[in-house]
């Protein structure tokens, strides 16, 4: 046992040694400092608002001013290398839209308004398809500035089954426990939440026509909610008409705590859509290959149809991708460029097929395509359930087709009628994979529909046919 225990010993000695000797071998470095406890605030944090934010994006060249409450501990600050002021920038610019700014500031006002005065109210954004709306809005329901002082809920409009499930909708959103399952049930369950002692609420009813109805109650009683005394509630509107609370919601215009506050985003102009894929462009490293007269002649086409940016970033992503390609099948390290004759190539097939670019865009529109919209039109109308699908879509114009002897197409060949009419940008596919269960939304408005079709009396013909609807 003692043998043991001095066999042990030796050892222990001895790995003690060989320890000393390989920490010797190793370089000294300098002794840890101790980690401050003082908290460092950051320039440009929880401090600034959103509006500070993007002026500052706007005149980053101009030296920063620090606030009072970071003036006292600058002297313990670290300095901030170039690399890190650079980084922190860039993380403050992402999410920026371009050419956006003066509208983005009128929503930070009122926002930023109601807030501080703790009361509520309520705003109204209209303008085309493609223009910004919901981006810049989304833009400030993220800002971390706000992730305190407001509780978002954003709804799309376009995906609840009915007009009355808008009540269920709101109060999953907001994590309300309802008793029953009736549109009634819902509604006051909301207005009994609106009444307690709670975060100010920002609502946005994006395609918040769907809400239409024949009295329009459902609309009146939403915008009558910002009016209690106790709602802290910012409720924001958007769709795509102008005129929308003048025409549908007149009764809004007699009391001045109802009107809700109105910012119109107008359609992109040449000079702003060249801007924004500028930007694009040189972001993906490929700007020397896209030529001045190419960007300025699908700038030019797209603000004079529509203005609508998305479309304009879709067509430019495609006149990318067949560059590319057309450099891997030539191989060798040959370098492409967009030209103007595949520019006009792809504006032919997005705006009228084979018509030539200086043709209006729906001069060449086939009655079956101008029939699909119709029907399209007549269910948003009319229809009570605004969640149209491809094959309730087909099943309407079917009848309308049946009613006026003309041959109809059937289902696998109108659901490409449907992405013809897609490619086109009046409307938009999106759902699940069964492309019968496709939901289809109206991407352009009353308006530009009408110029489009150039068929006034097929148009009132169709949408006014309520029976087509069937029960």
């Amino acid at each position: 046992m003692q043998r043991r225990t001095r066999q042990s010993l030796r050892l222990s000695i001895a790995n003690d040694k060989e320890n000393e000797t390989q920490q010797s071998s190793l370089p000294t470095s300098a002794p840890r400092k101790r980690r401050s406890t003082l908290a460092i605030p950051k320039v440009g944090d929880d401090h600034e608002t959103p509006k500070k934010v993007s002026r500052r994006s706007r005149i980053s060249q101009l030296p920063l001013i620090a606030s009072e409450e970071s003036e006292a501990s600058v002297a313990s600050a670290p300095e901030v290398t170039a690399s890190e002021d650079e980084e922190s920038e860039a993380q403050e610019v992402v999410g920026k839209l371009p050419e956006r700014e003066k509208e983005y500031d009128e929503l930070v006002k009122f926002v930023d308004n109601v807030i501080e005065t703790g009361g509520s109210g309520s705003l109204y954004i209209s303008g085309p398809p493609g223009t910004g709306k919901t981006a810049t809005l989304q833009r400030i329901l993220n800002h971390r500035a706000y992730a305190g002082k407001l509780k978002p809920v954003y709804i799309n409009c376009t995906s609840i089954k009915s007009v009355g499930s808008i009540y269920k909708k709101i109060s999953e959103e907001l994590g309300l426990k309802v008793t029953g399952a009736t549109e009634k049930q819902y509604q006051s369950a909301i207005e009994a939440y609106l009444q307690r002692k709670h975060k100010t609420i920002m609502l946005v009813l994006d395609e918040i026509d769907q809400l239409s109805s024949s009295k329009q109650t459902i609309l009146y009683s939403i915008f009558e909610w910002p009016s209690r005394p106790t709602a802290r509630l910012i409720l924001v509107g958007i769709a795509n008409a102008l005129d929308l609370t003048d025409r549908l919601l007149v009764r809004l215009q007699t009391r001045c705590e109802l009107r809700p506050h109105l910012i119109q985003f107008l359609p992109y102009t040449k000079a702003q859509i060249i801007v924004i894929l500028k930007s694009y462009l040189q972001t993906n490293g490929i700007m020397d290959r896209f030529p001045e007269p190419a960007l300025a002649l699908l700038a030019a086409k797209v603000a004079a149809t529509s203005g609508d940016i998305r479309r304009a970033l879709f067509i430019t992503r495609r006149l990318v991708e067949g560059m590319k390609k057309e450099e891997r099948a030539k191989g060798g390290g040959v370098v492409c460029s967009v030209s103007i004759s595949q520019v006009l190539s792809m504006l032919n097939q997005v705006y009228g097929g084979s018509q030539a670019i200086n043709h209006d865009l729906d001069e060449g529109l086939p009655l079956q395509q101008k029939l699909l919209i119709c029907s399209l039109m007549l269910i948003l109308k009319h229809a009570k359930n605004k969640d149209i699908t491809v094959g309730r879509l087909h099943d309407v114009y079917k009848t309308i087709c049946g009613k006026r002897n003309i041959q109809t197409v059937d289902q696998s060949e109108f659901i490409n009628l449907c992405s013809l009419v897609e490619t086109r940008g009046i409307v938009r596919l999106q759902g699940k994979k069964e492309p019968r269960m496709h939901r289809v939304c109206l991407q352009w408005d009353a308006e530009e529909i009408n110029t489009a079709l150039n068929d006034k009396q097929l148009i009132a013909s169709i949408i006014n046919d309520v029976s087509c609807l069937g029960k």
